[in-house]
């Protein structure tokens, strides 16, 4: 049985200010021990993560018949829903994804054509969230390096999955306290969002300080309780594939909240879409995984119910 903590283990803190010798160890330890890290010293200007949250905190506050004309559909995954599923569950939030610039992919690519339909009410929404992301995906590739380095690899053995259009995109998360579908729904929502793994390589965190976040360690769900200026970093299933498990992707999940909302914004660093994600070394424990396919058949499970959600454990060698 699933337990929540009692104990003081705590997710580590990382500070990528610190010499690179000994952030590359920390990060090694901590991506085989928790699969989760607070960095802080990563860079980022603070103004603009305040802006950016501030951005996300208008949006969410307009009406529901506004937020409804930016819908996301299965063709189009930009935009608004009130809707998502986790494992086939509904979860108790909105969210507000934003994609890739459209200009920088293929037709091809059809899991991530179309553009976000932007509130043409509030005029610093696109700009400040087109800066924060470009400013994650910078950091993002310097972390990628050192775990690179951390596996054994040369700095740059991963890289080349991110050539290219990359399918990175930010998402801007909203955890009422009344469920946003209640009047419509048959079932009520569960948790905020229930347990599961990140498709993508890294995902990184902006919260507003309230805590919500757990992950699973050893049978135990521990808080993810935030670090004043820090951002949540965790690694995704394409992490696990490339470590041939010695990083594996964390089960985690967020609360239900009751008695205060909560935001938070992740930026999900993703593959090109074209990519093939396989082990570093050998003997692979995975067989060769299309990114594109991989990311398709995650985002349809997401949208509604179309059967079993896709898992890298599909892809066992």
């Amino acid at each position: 049985m699933q337990r929540t903590a009692m104990d003081h283990q705590t997710v580590p803190v990382i500070d990528l200010a610190a010499p690179p010798a000994q952030v590359r160890d920390q990060l090694a330890r901590a991506c085989a021990e928790w699969g989760f890290f607070h960095l802080v010293g990563h860079g980022l200007d603070p103004g603009l993560m305040d802006a950016v949250m501030a951005e996300a905190r208008g949006l969410f506050a307009a009406p529901a018949t506004d937020k409804r004309t930016l819908s996301r559909t299965r063709d189009n995954p930009w935009g608004y829903y009130d809707r998502e599923l986790t494992k086939n569950r509904r979860d108790k939030k909105e969210i507000f994804d934003i994609g890739p610039e459209v200009a920088g992919l293929a037709p091809s690519d059809d899991a991530f054509t179309g553009a976000t339909p932007f509130p043409a009410w509030r005029e610093d929404f696109e700009p400040t969230a087109r800066a924060y992301a470009a400013a994650c995906e910078r950091l993002c590739f310097t972390l990628l390096r050192d775990i690179s380095l951390g596996l054994g690899a040369p700095a740059e053995a991963l890289a080349p999955a991110f050539q290219g259009a990359h399918t990175s995109f930010l998402r801007l998360n909203h955890y009422p306290t009344r469920d946003p579908m209640s009047d419509e729904a048959a079932e009520p929502a569960g948790l905020g969002i229930h347990h599961h793994t990140d498709a993508g390589a890294l995902t990184l965190l902006l919260t507003d300080g309230v805590p919500g976040l757990q992950v699973l360690k050893d049978g135990v769900w521990r808080a993810v309780d935030p670090v004043a200026g820090g951002l949540i970093v965790n690694v995704g299933d394409m992490i696990q594939v490339w470590s041939n498990d010695a990083y594996r992707a964390p089960l985690h999940q967020v609360l239900a909240m009751e008695s205060g909302e909560r935001f938070s914004l992740a930026y999900f660093f993703n593959p090109a879409y074209a990519a093939v994600i396989r082990p570093l070394r050998p003997p692979a424990r995975y067989r060769d995984l299309p990114w594109g396919e991989f990311r398709r058949r995650r985002a349809d499970g997401d949208f509604a119910d179309y059967g079993a959600e896709v898992q890298i454990s599909d892809y066992r060698a």
